[in-house]
């Protein structure tokens, strides 16, 4: 069995068709389903806004309001709506960013036995820009909070415990990381499985079992974008957290 799987499987991570401009190599795969993604973003919230509505919300509106308002609810534990409510749109933003991204697995798009609008979070390409935007982001908006980059600088230090100060250096680090590749090992781990249900089962039956799969892919493509937004509250809410010395 295992010689028939080593024959006939060819799963290969990692590998995307490839464009090259002025030295530059770029995933193909990933920019065009990062734009597709953007653009039906941007049209679902264009439907949502013309039919908003004050009375009886309809279902995609309901969806909306409460995810905002659990964002809300959480910011406002956290931080309070009153000194980080620009914190609100960001998360609910990558929330739902994140969520048409990688619900994109679930449509039938296939070439050649290959999917023709991945889940751009199953490159890391991906991933580590949002990791990144919200760690300098978060400083940033700490330094308004402890008086400047300085006082931003002591407060991730712990200062007034500076031995333990490279434990900290490697917090953030390690936080900087796991908020990246926490999703883009799980969105990368769907797309394998699919590979391998498809090459270990005849196509007869495989389609049965692919489908039942990206119906849980919705679940977890979802799950991960919720992770990934609360993370980015709760992280903004240590860096702008006040500290009393004792």
């Amino acid at each position: 069995m295992t010689g028939y799987l080593a024959a006939n499987t060819n799963i290969n991570v990692g590998d995307h068709p490839e464009w090259h401009f002025l030295g530059l190599t770029l995933n193909s795969d990933t920019i065009i389903s990062t734009l597709v993604a953007s653009v039906i973003l941007v049209i679902v919230g264009l439907v949502v806004r013309a039919k908003v509505t004050s009375g009886p919300p309809g279902g995609i509106q309901l969806f909306f309001e409460t995810v905002i308002g659990f964002l809300r609810e959480q910011i406002e534990g956290l931080i309070g709506m009153r000194v980080a409510g620009f914190v609100l749109p960001l998360s609910v933003t990558l929330f739902f960013f994140i969520l048409v991204s990688n619900w994109l697995s679930v449509l039938p798009l296939t070439f050649g036995g290959h999917e023709l609008l991945p889940p751009p979070a199953s490159d890391v390409n991906f991933v580590y820009p949002l990791a990144l935007m919200v760690f300098f982001w978060k400083h940033a908006a700490g330094a308004r909070v402890h008086h400047g980059p300085g006082g931003q600088l002591v407060h991730t230090l712990k200062g007034h415990q500076p031995l333990l100060a490279p434990f900290w250096v490697i917090e953030e680090v390690s936080g900087l990381m796991s908020h990246s590749l926490r999703l883009f090992g799980n969105v990368l781990a769907g797309g394998i499985m699919l590979s391998v249900i498809a090459a270990i089962l005849p196509v007869e039956v495989n389609w049965a079992l692919n489908g039942a799969w990206k119906l849980f892919d919705l679940f977890i493509g979802a799950v991960q974008a919720f992770i990934f937004a609360l993370l980015t509250i709760i992280y903004f809410g240590q860096a702008m957290e006040v500290r009393e010395d004792h």
